[in-house]
């Protein structure tokens, strides 16, 4: 494990509070729509000889397995809702206002899985083509995923680079890349889809509310390009608040650990040939539009190796939450850090005995056989929203 802190992290801009209520509302019209459990797991808090520990459980968001579909959606929704002259409202998303705006359109993107088989979702709704590119070291049971909700799977030579690459390449003939990696001539999509991930942190602020309780002190978000962990420090953007970020990565794709730890505010790409279990955080290059507000506000960055992975998934299965390799990355770090460098929470970062803690697992078992090699037993989430 490696260990970056920003002694020095930043307010930087929030989400406006009409953005994160338009997010919500149209998340609310979706079929299907219903929060996520924040489950408290303090067993696992006390093993660690911490406070308290939330697990907000994305596993069964939309019957898709993960959280992707909630920046895919609004991305879409948007780029639909600008083509309607800023007249297309959440409810006519999926009827027939949306499917009329989007005709003629065939969604695309690049995806280690969840992100893709999401877009493949929201295409089908709209009762539009996806084609969807996955690097070739894609679990077969991902790409199974993405062709059950009808789309068309490219299988490509390399790692996930290659396949934005590929998808931005066959761009044409109507096709839409919906992507949540910001790159040079493609941001605005991007963007939405780091929005629409906001709605993840509202029902976490409403669920305390309800119980009464008090915001986290610390929160664990796993990386891959950065977009999720961009709403999370948006969301939490003001360092004064008292809330601490930390932001986890698998050692063979810790892109956003070596450009913070470089210092120079650039970002690095590496290469992630090596691979890691943690398929959904097996990125190569920062998004440019999220890789500011990381930079700025996360306060440590912790590069990890996958055993931690494996560790977590068995302590939220102890628990009765089922967790993917990248749904379980951000207890993960929680685990290493409480193994390596069992006073770096309480004298780096200040935190006390009892800190309220909050991970969020964002995928459940995407690819069923390494659940079953990691766990020992089957489980799976296979339900769909009505």
């Amino acid at each position: 494990m490696k260990v970056f802190q920003n002694h020095n992290p930043s307010e930087i801009q929030a989400c406006q509070p009409h953005v994160l209520e338009d997010v919500f509302r149209f998340h609310r019209a979706l079929p299907g729509y219903a929060p996520t459990p924040l489950i408290s797991m303090d067993g696992i808090a006390g093993d660690l000889g911490m406070g308290r520990l939330l697990v907000k459980d994305e596993g069964r968001r939309f019957g898709l397995k993960a959280f992707k579909a909630l920046g895919a959606s609004y991305a879409v929704y948007r780029v639909l809702h600008e083509r309607s002259g800023g007249r297309l409202e959440p409810g006519e998303f999926v009827g027939e206002r949306g499917r009329e705006l989007a005709d003629g359109i065939t969604f695309s993107c690049a995806t280690d899985g969840n992100h893709g088989r999401a877009v493949a979702w929201i295409a089908g709704l709209l009762g539009r083509p996806a084609v969807i590119y996955v690097p070739e070291e894609t679990v077969p049971a991902r790409i199974d995923a993405i062709r059950s909700e009808g789309a068309q799977v490219v299988v490509v030579d390399g790692g996930y680079d290659d396949a934005v690459r590929r998808a931005e390449e066959e761009c044409k003939d109507g096709r839409m890349i919906i992507a949540d990696i910001a790159y040079p001539g493609y941001i605005k999509i991007p963007r939405y889809i780091q929005q629409g991930y906001l709605t993840i942190f509202r029902e976490i602020s409403l669920q305390l509310e309800e119980e009464g309780e008090e915001p986290p002190d610390i929160v664990f978000i796993q990386a891959g390009v950065g977009a999720f962990a961009s709403a999370a420090a948006q969301f939490f953007n003001n360092p004064s608040n008292g809330v601490r970020l930390v932001c986890a990565e698998p050692q063979a794709a810790d892109c956003l650990f070596q450009s913070a730890e470089a210092g120079d505010g650039i970002l690095r790409s590496i290469s992630s040939g090596a691979g890691t279990i943690m398929a959904g955080l097996n990125c190569e290059t920062p998004s440019l539009t999220a890789w500011p507000d990381v930079r700025d506000r996360f306060d440590v960055f912790v590069s990890m190796e996958d055993h931690w992975a494996e560790e977590a998934m068995r302590s939220l299965a102890a628990g009765g939450v089922m967790s993917g390799e990248s749904g379980a990355a951000g207890l993960a770090s929680l685990i290493a850090l409480c193994a390596e460098m069992p006073g770096f929470l309480g004298e780096e970062l200040h935190l006390r005995d009892n800190a309220r803690i909050l991970v969020i697992n964002t995928e459940a078992d995407t690819d069923p056989e390494g659940y079953r090699r990691i766990i020992g037993k089957e489980s799976s989430l296979d339900e769909k929203p009505g």
